[in-house]
């Protein structure tokens, strides 16, 4: 069935010979990603390149982002668009969580370009193998581990739901999958859903700014540091900040990649590509000009 066969959580050794970069949502901007790999100097050899997932849908090169499957020092989630691909590639089942992908990935104009790919269902076996959660170098230590999913984790002090194969800070609480909170067009009762389609820290950021309160606290005392993407929040630039939003240990990766690039034409300067290299803790912000702008300046 539909999702029930992928790999949850995939662990990975801590490199010890060269460094680790998140990328955030590329959603078929593979040009820009190869401006930001250049300018940050990375070597295949060595280095490793995670992704938050949504490597298709809505940018000028979606073939290209999938390419990326077939390269060592790639390392994805699954993200929701990739989901829907997943869906479509596997057809019309009776599988009502397979039908509700399908249809969302037809609304989001994706069998415009899967109709012109025809090699699609050549990548079914390395999307079948996207986990949800990929976790990085365990036993590293808290400042060298880190997390990268979709769209959000969530803590718990019980682990009612038997996920306790992440890493923990506090061994009185147990990272747990969030089953209480359901995404609207994804809403099948499970909590896959929330890992890829979830939104509830950055609701809870949209009403302290609302109601003008301070955010919540940048870190989760129970989690390593987790890299998503998923929803949309442009680095803030200026005096002293220059950096993704960090909310509970998540730090949100999607910069709008898609808005950037807009066939060739003159993107929307707010948006763009997002690259951060946890080994250095810094990164870099490429838009649709192909210019490139740093993170965290201020480290090394």
């Amino acid at each position: 069935m539909f999702l029930d066969d992928q790999p949850t959580v995939i662990h990975h050794d801590a490199n010890t010979t060269g460094r680790d970069f998140i990328v955030g949502d590329l959603h078929g901007c593979r040009g820009m990603l190869n401006t930001l790999l250049e300018h940050a100097g990375f070597d295949a050899s060595q280095d490793r390149l995670f992704s938050v997932g949504d490597l298709v849908d809505r940018g000028p090169d979606s073939e290209g982002c999938l390419d990326l499957l077939r390269e060592p020092w790639f390392f994805p989630v699954m993200g929701n668009h990739d989901a829907m691909l997943l869906a479509w590639i596997l057809g019309d089942t009776r599988d009502p969580r397979q039908q509700i992908y399908k249809y969302i990935f037809t609304r989001n104009k994706g069998w415009k370009w899967t109709k012109e790919f025809r090699k699609a269902g050549d990548f079914l076996p390395l999307l079948e193998n996207l986990p949800l959660v990929r976790v990085i170098g365990k036993d590293a230590g808290p400042t060298r581990r880190f997390h990268v999913a979709h769209a959000e984790l969530r803590m718990s002090g019980s682990a009612s739901c038997g996920f306790t194969d992440l890493d923990l800070d506090m061994s009185a609480a147990s990272l747990v999958w969030d089953d209480e909170h359901f995404v609207p067009g994804f809403d099948v009762g499970d909590w896959r859903d929330h890992v890829l389609c979830g939104r509830s820290l950055i609701k809870v950021a949209q009403s302290c700014i609302g109601e003008r309160m301070a955010l919540p606290p940048e870190q989760c005392p129970y989690l390593s540091t987790t890299y998503v993407g998923h929803t949309i929040v442009p680095p803030v630039f200026g005096p002293g900040q220059n950096e993704a939003l960090r909310i509970q240990s998540h730090v949100f990766l999607d910069s709008g990649a898609f808005k950037a690039a807009q066939d060739g034409q003159d993107g929307d300067p707010r948006y763009g590509l997002t690259l951060w290299c946890h080994t250095e803790n810094r990164g870099w912000l490429v838009g649709w000009d192909g210019a490139v702008r740093n993170l965290q300046e201020e480290c090394s």
